[in-house]
């Protein structure tokens, strides 16, 4: 039960002229779901309100204040989507792409990206740029591909900065430009674009286009890692092990090699079950410790119970 505190600061955002969809907005992170709908229902029934029919179709989808229904979720976006919001038709756009609700159709899927794509939206600047790259429903123009991209990219969007690194280290309508891709991969990459952060890692690895830094190596090494990367993972085992980047700790290596390994990563188990053969029971025990805590922060979790047996 919320406070009387609660309605009074509700009363006075409404008397100082606060919209009727601002306080429902208040109240939704509040977590007040009834007073959300009871604000957004009039506004989308009466009003056709394009932001609280995109907000109800959210609140559907995840069962905030409703019962999950996806249908009903999809006719709010739809709702959305002709009134104009632009998250709302990336959202129909792309239930056109995957076929997973409508009936697959490229064409209606390059509408609704578009119309929101020249409303500046950057998801819907990428999935055009998707289309045009691998040719779905258009004619594959890496050019166009690359402007759509460009787009996106230039508004902060990972996955767009990832993939115009894949362009330029493949040239894919450019000539292949190393320095160019490392650069949107490392754009990617210090958002927490995995792929980018792999990507990295593995140019530094074969020195493919990238300076001989072993620093800059082990940092996206270590950055996958902490992202429950189990090749990363297995890979900070071996450089753990061996000493040849940073020095030999035994207790992390065998941390890291049951980390992967507990996440399915079948070399890490040999890797980690020969560290243990020479090492002392302190060792041992300091390194399952290790272990178990950066399973905890980082682990590929597909088995829960995976935890106390093989990490």
């Amino acid at each position: 039960m919320r406070s009387s505190l609660y309605y009074i600061v509700i009363f006075i955002l409404s008397a100082c002229g606060r919209s009727e969809f601002d306080m429902a907005t208040d109240a939704y992170r509040a977590e007040d779901y009834e007073l959300t709908l009871e604000k957004l229902m009039p506004l989308a029934e009466e009003d056709n309100h394009v932001d609280a029919l995109h907000l109800l179709a959210e609140m559907h989808e995840k069962g905030h204040g409703v019962d999950i229904d996806i249908n009903q979720s999809i006719d709010y976006h739809e709702r959305a989507a002709r009134a104009g919001h632009s998250d709302s038709q990336v959202k129909i756009a792309g239930l056109y792409l995957s076929g997973n609700y409508f009936r697959r159709d490229y064409w209606e899927a390059m509408k609704w990206s578009r119309k929101a794509a020249l409303q500046g939206n950057a998801l819907a600047q990428a999935n055009i740029g998707y289309m045009f790259h691998d040719g779905i429903g258009v004619n594959q123009d890496y050019v166009e591909a690359m402007k759509w991209y460009r787009k996106a990219a230039d508004q902060n969007l990972p996955s767009a900065q990832f993939d115009l690194g894949v362009m330029y280290q493949q040239g894919s309508g450019v000539k292949v430009n190393f320095q160019q891709a490392i650069q949107w991969y490392q754009l990617a990459a210090n958002q927490q674009h995995v792929n980018a952060q792999n990507t990295l890692y593995n140019l530094y690895l074969n020195r493919m286009g990238v300076p001989d830094e072993d620093d800059a190596m082990f940092r996206w090494i270590l950055e996958s890692a902490k992202q429950a990367d189990v090749t990363a993972q297995y890979v900070l085992a071996e450089i753990y092990l061996r000493g040849n980047i940073k020095p030999i700790n035994k207790e992390l290596a065998y941390a890291w090699a049951g980390v992967a390994s507990a996440g399915g990563y079948i070399r890490a188990r040999n890797l980690r079950n020969n560290i243990e053969s020479v090492m002392t029971d302190k060792e041992l025990t300091v390194a399952r410790d290790r272990a178990r805590k950066l399973w905890n922060q980082h682990g590929n979790q597909i088995d829960t119970e995976k935890e106390a047996s093989d990490a």
